[in-house]
């Protein structure tokens, strides 16, 4: 089954709304300094017929205001590792419920997150099948849909797979 970014839209904004909390706008795209300033990158492997890779893109603010409905941290700011966990849940949810659009049986990877300048996963070429931007509160994120093995990092333990079957969440 083909999923679209109507799909990663409507997924989207229920996920954040009933985990979190927190309104999503879709937004027709970033600009290129929006783009720039979404450093937090979390990935999740969905590994069945094929091979994608769900991946969320934040600004560091984002992910403050994600830990911060997450673990109810009220106004008190948020770790480093407090918003990598929380960005890792959000995209793991998020992988979840895109998983139930038609994989059959198939495999979740654990969730990973990086900084783009810092410690991104080496990611081979991958193709983009759906691609949806949105703004919280203010902040951008974008939720993209890549088919292909995009999750290699050295010395990287792919056993930590999750088998699951694909149910609506």
């Amino acid at each position: 089954m083909t999923i679209t970014s109507d799909d990663l839209c409507k997924f989207t904004r229920a996920i954040w709304e009933s985990t979190l909390g927190l309104e999503v706008q879709p937004t027709a795209g970033l600009t290129p300094a929006e783009e720039r300033a979404c450093t937090l990158i979390g990935k999740v492997q969905i590994i069945g017929t094929g091979q994608r890779t769900v991946c969320l893109e934040c600004t560091e603010e984002l992910a403050g205001k994600v830990a911060r409905a997450m673990f109810g941290l009220d106004s008190q700011k948020p770790t480093s590792e407090e918003m990598r966990d929380a960005w890792a849940e959000i995209t793991n949810v998020t992988a979840g419920n895109l998983k139930s659009l038609g994989c059959g049986r198939c495999q979740l990877s654990t969730p990973q997150v990086a900084e783009r300048e810092k410690d991104l996963p080496e990611t081979p070429e991958s193709s983009v099948l759906a691609r949806q931007a949105f703004v919280c509160q203010g902040e951008p994120f974008v939720v993209k849909l890549l088919e292909g093995q995009t999750l290699r990092r050295p010395g990287s333990d792919l056993e930590e797979i999750m088998e699951v079957r694909c149910n609506p969440i």
